[in-house]
């Protein structure tokens, strides 16, 4: 049926021809057109490390292959990686560095295991899901545990680089004049490279100066190794050499130290305490100790150097460092002392650094040419007043062995001197004695001559000074022949007249800390008056009752 006002061609198209008696044609067939598939969406699998999180995996597989394989791969690259920095032995912050990326690794993805494990469990529905929950929560404690563990390990090893950043203060350099290679600071990282390095730009180079108070005990061995292999390098310690820096010094073939220079011993510290830096320590240790036997440290040394820990160190004097080995000589402004020449030299040398003594060392050298008994025995009371307890005691000592030497010398060289020198020398004195009654007292002038100590107080220099001159000038002309017993029997009448006394019965000598027969203010009086008279005539009476007369002076 059409619609209203709808024409309809097929319909008219067949009546015509059934009009025309025309046959019918059939329709075409109808062939059935295929139905398209239903539409699905692509679904993505998720990827395998999120599938792992969300527990999309079977729980064998995330237990086994992300948990156990996993780990134990993880645990293989770990000791790896530490047996590398064991051998590479990078600096600390390096360390720090790769610690701290490995440490925030293995946290993230020992989380990502225990995660993914437990949310398989859950969704399994296996038999096996209670025992693996077991074992995961038990693995968050191991987790946990390992995490505090590691978080102390790293402060400790940030201070630890911290502290060896601030080793990094040391500098290598070229001596004025290039004489030597000075390496002063701590021994950080780099340094004994550095000094191989100058050596290697400066061949012609022999000395090396070391001024350092410790450091890396790595490359303080490193440093020592060099050493060995170059003989030809004197090392030498202008001011300090402590701790790891003995390690590198005790490597040189020829070992100097200036007298006011100081070896420090101590045991090696380590800035780690994990048990491979304690191990590598205790080996460093040992090799430290084989290095001291090698140069002739006795156990004695080995146990006092080796008893002091941390800031504190064994300090040990010339004469043992000498006796041990440690050293082979002394290195002075313009020479190389020996041990045997230390042995008194040592002496000398402090005299000769002292401004207001430097005249007294000249006097103490006069002494050795001319009187070498004397000097020797002065050297010998000097050694033993070395090993006494205290400062003080030690001073007091040095003072008395000092005057005892000037004493002996000064009675020797009266024997034998010209009589202008015993004049001068007598001049002299009468000015000392002068000096001490205008700035002192009678008293104290009466002290001295009696041998007693006296406090100079301001006028120490100028005492010293003052006799330091007498002597050069009493020892400087050694008379050919000693003065005989005539010769001393008439000097000792004419003194005796002088005093009023019966001839050949002169006063007994004072001894230090005696009584006087008379009191200090008049005692000094009394022997000023005869320097006095006695110096008025140059005739050979009085010179022989003048030498009597010093003879006397203690």
């Amino acid at each position: 049926m059409n619609h209203p006002g709808m024409h309809d061609d097929s319909a008219s198209d067949t009546a015509s021809a059934r009009d025309a008696g025309q046959a019918t044609p059939l329709p075409a067939p109808m062939i059935p057109t295929p139905l398209a598939a239903p539409y699905r969406p692509r679904v993505r699998k998720p990827h395998y490390i999120l599938a792992h999180w969300r527990g999309d995996l079977p729980l064998a597989q995330a237990y086994w292959l992300n948990g156990v394989l996993l780990g134990f791969v993880l645990t293989l690259v770990e000791r790896v990686l530490i047996a590398w920095l064991q051998s590479a032995r990078p600096t600390l912050t390096s360390v720090l560095v790769i610690s701290l990326a490995w440490g925030v690794s293995r946290l993230a993805v020992s989380i990502w295991q225990v995660v993914g494990i437990l949310r398989s469990a859950a969704l399994s529905g296996s038999r096996w899901a209670i025992p693996v929950n077991i074992l995961m929560v038990l693995a968050i404690f191991g987790l946990i545990s390992n995490t505090i563990g590691s978080v102390k390990a790293v402060r400790s090893l940030a201070h630890a680089a911290a502290e060896q950043r601030g080793m990094s203060d040391f500098s290598i350099s070229v001596a004025p004049g290039g004489t030597a290679i000075v390496a002063r600071g701590s021994i950080g990282v780099g340094y004994a490279q550095e000094v191989k390095d100058a050596f290697a730009q400066h061949p012609l180079i022999h000395r090396l100066v070391l001024d350092s108070r410790g450091g890396d005990v790595d490359n303080g061995m490193q440093l020592h190794d060099f050493l060995v292999t170059r003989p030809d390098i004197t090392v030498e310690v202008d001011k300090l050499c402590a701790s790891s820096c003995t390690l590198a010094f005790l490597g040189g073939a020829k070992r100097l130290v200036a007298p006011t220079s100081t070896l420090g011993f101590h045991q090696l510290r380590s800035m780690l305490d994990t048990q491979f830096s304690n191990d590598y320590l205790a080996e460093q240790q040992e090799n430290y100790k084989k290095l001291m036997i090698q140069r002739g440290a006795s156990p004695d040394f080995i146990r006092l150097a080796l008893a002091k820990q941390g800031t504190d160190v064994y300090t040990p004097d010339s004469d043992e460092l000498f006796a041990n080995g440690i050293i082979t000589g002394i290195q002075l402004r313009d020479r190389e002392v020996s041990a045997a020449d230390w042995r008194g030299e040592q002496f000398l040398w402090a005299y000769r650094e002292s401004p207001v003594m430097r005249g007294m060392a000249d006097v103490l050298e006069q002494i050795r040419r001319q009187q070498p008994a004397v000097f020797d025995a002065w050297t010998q009371m000097n050694i033993e007043v070395k090993r006494r307890a205290t400062r003080k005691e030690r001073i007091d000592g040095y003072t008395n062995s000092l005057w005892k030497t000037l004493h002996t010398a000064r009675n020797r060289a009266l024997r034998t001197a010209p009589n202008d020198n015993v004049r001068h020398f007598a001049e002299a004195q009468r000015d000392l004695l002068t000096l001490i009654r205008e700035h002192l007292s009678d008293k104290a002038c009466g002290e001295y001559l009696a041998g007693m100590g006296v406090k100079l107080g301001d006028q120490g220099d100028a005492f010293y000074q003052r006799t330091s001159s007498a002597y050069i000038g009493l020892l400087s002309i050694p008379h050919p022949k000693e003065l005989n017993q005539d010769d001393w029997l008439r000097g000792a009448r004419e003194l005796a007249q002088m005093r009023k006394a019966p001839p050949l019965t002169p006063p007994p000598p004072l001894v230090a800390g005696a009584k006087t027969r008379e009191p200090f203010p008049l005692f000094c009086r009394r022997q000023l008056a005869l320097l006095d008279r006695l110096l008025v005539s140059p005739s050979s009476g009085n010179d022989m009752a003048l030498r009597t007369l010093l003879l006397e002076i203690d």
